[in-house]
């Protein structure tokens, strides 16, 4: 047997499903992916707009410090050399300078051979020689001065401003130290709140502010050369994995750059920053499968309901067709029958006369048998002129019908079979019951179907079987049951009766689960409805409403089953 390849409606579910999938998933993972970048250049963004506003504020406050100190230094060195070289006042001026300024830690006076007039200050530094440091000549040269931050005598980090001081023929210079844990905190103010690195760099890239031991002072830094520039500068930099944006600007005539660093966050930081927005996308993810499951097994049931309904339409178009050919058939084989039936019973008529004029030997027994024979010719008869009134009433055409003579009519061409099974017909009429207008062949057929059911639903038990026929009149037409004591149907069939292909006569290969269906079809074309009573192990009833038009009532005949307890 050839193979008949993938099942076309699962390969149909699939391509729904995966459409669905896909209709659902692409604009979801689009606006993700749209929302995930425009967040990353938002933050971008931001800060290179924080980081260039902190550099140009932390400038501003640097150099004025600077500025100011050295302003300091300026204006204590206008006091008298005599003044000056005393250290009782030169210790009272430092205490004052750093009340006001808080940035001088001590105070020299220095004369024009490098050694200390006077000193205040932590340090014992007046036995200590600066003719020989390069400072000591700038100063001398300049007139005043601003270091880097270097190790000197102390060997500890530290920075000083030197201005100097003539007087009486001789150059002086009075020095100071400047407290750079605090221009370090001045630096690191600017990067609290946005967690921005800022920090102060000399030419040769070394630390001049420090940051717990993150930055220590003097210590070489890990970022590149930094070539000279006015303004602001920014440029995105990687450090290992990193990101960061790092903004620069020059202080001191470009002896000093300020560096404001900040890392770029990663992918997960982004995806994270909102946890609502994950959480949404991530609903969405697990979503869209399961709606796109949903929808595609509702709407593949919807297309198999619809492929059914059309192939009942298309088999009961064919039951329709099949009558009419039967109905031609039928008329065909009466007419042929009913002319030698003709003969027949006009030759047996003339044996009947001859045999009133002669006595002939055992005449009575012939007059007997032509009797029989007269008897099976009007039984013949019968059922020609059944066959006829049949195939006249093939078609749809509504006419004025007695219920209880249809029902009877139908129950006579299964005659013989009741009989050969040892079924028996229990009739219940209702005298009552009003004409109704239908179409009989029609009403005959769905008849014709229940009343074989019954048969072979009687046939599945041990015991006598019974078939009840019943009519009933009601108000808006005549109801119709057809009721037997047979096996039943099982409550999970019972929602499945009316199906097309849905059969419960299982491996008998002359049922196509077909005629249940038509009979559905045929009460809903002719206005009416069908229901079904069943308790396994007891009978199966089904109850037919017809109305008194056929045209007076054409609702929907398809009411669902009704479960006898």
């Amino acid at each position: 047997m050839p193979d008949p390849g993938p099942n076309p409606y699962l390969r149909l579910r699939r391509q729904m499903f995966f459409g669905l999938l896909t209709t659902g998933l692409v604009p979801l993972v689009a606006m993700g992916v749209a929302g995930f970048v425009a967040n990353r250049d938002s933050v971008e963004q931001r800060t290179r707009a924080g980081l260039e506003a902190m550099i140009k504020n932390r400038k501003v406050t640097v150099e004025l410090f600077l500025e100011q100190t050295l302003r300091q230094l300026e204006i204590l060195s206008a006091h008298g050399v005599a003044e000056l070289s005393d250290p009782v006042t030169l210790a009272k001026l430092r205490d004052y300078a750093r009340r006001e300024h808080g940035a001088l830690l001590d105070l020299g006076l220095i004369d024009d051979h490098g050694r200390h007039v006077a000193y205040a200050g932590p340090y014992d530094l007046m036995q200590v020689n600066y003719r020989n440091e390069a400072w000591f000549q700038q100063v001398m040269l300049h007139g005043q001065y601003q270091s880097d931050v270097f190790l000197g005598f102390r060997r500890f980090p530290h920075l000083v401003i030197a201005v100097k001081k003539p007087e009486a023929g001789h150059d002086f210079i009075l020095r100071a130290t400047v407290d750079s844990d605090l221009l370090s905190a001045l630096v690191r103010e600017g990067g609290l709140e946005s967690g921005a690195d800022v920090f102060i760099l000399n030419r040769a890239a070394e630390y001049q502010t420090s940051y717990l031991d993150k930055h220590k002072l003097m210590a070489r830094a890990d970022t590149d050369a930094i070539p000279r520039h006015s303004g602001t500068r920014l440029v995105e930099v990687r450090r290992g994995q990193c990101r960061e944006i790092m903004a620069t600007s020059w202080l001191r005539g470009e002896q000093w750059v300020l560096v404001a660093r900040q890392e770029l966050p990663g992918v997960s930081a982004l995806v994270f920053a909102h946890p609502a927005v994950p959480a949404v996308f991530l609903l969405g993810i697990l979503l869209v499968p399961i709606l796109a499951y949903l929808i595609a097994r509702h709407r593949f049931r919807q297309v198999r309901s619809l492929e059914s309904e059309r192939a009942a339409l298309y088999a009961s178009v064919s039951q329709t067709q099949k009558m009419a050919t039967i109905g031609r058939m039928a008329a065909s084989i009466a007419h042929e029958i009913n002319n030698p039936l003709a003969i027949i019973h006009a030759q047996v008529g003339a044996l009947a006369d001859s045999l009133e004029d002669v006595d002939l030997p055992h005449s009575q027994d012939l007059r007997q048998r032509i009797q029989k024979i007269e008897a099976q010719v009007e039984r013949g008869r019968k059922v020609t002129h059944r066959l006829l009134g049949f195939s006249r009433r093939v078609g749809p055409d509504a006419e004025s019908i007695d219920v209880a003579a249809a029902l009877d009519e139908t129950v006579g061409f299964l005659e013989k079979e009741v009989e050969a099974e040892h079924i028996g017909i229990v009739r219940q009429y209702d005298l009552n019951a009003p004409i109704v207008r239908s179409s009989l062949a029609q009403m005959q057929q769905v008849f014709l179907n229940l009343i074989n059911n019954a048969v072979d639903s009687v046939n599945e038990v041990d015991r006598k079987g019974e078939i009840r026929l019943s009519i009933y009149a009601r108000h808006d037409g005549v109801e119709v049951r057809i009721a037997d004591n047979g096996a039943g149907i099982a409550p999970h069939n019972l929602g499945r009766l009316f199906e097309p292909f849905f059969s419960t006569k299982a491996g008998k290969d002359d049922h196509t689960g077909l005629g249940l269906s038509i009979c559905q079809e045929i009460m809903r074309g002719l206005g009416g409805r069908i229901t079904v009573e069943s308790t396994q192990g007891v009978g199966t009833t089904f109850a037919l409403r017809f109305p008194l038009d056929i045209e007076s009532d054409r609702g929907d005949a398809t009411t669902p089953p009704e479960r006898s307890s």
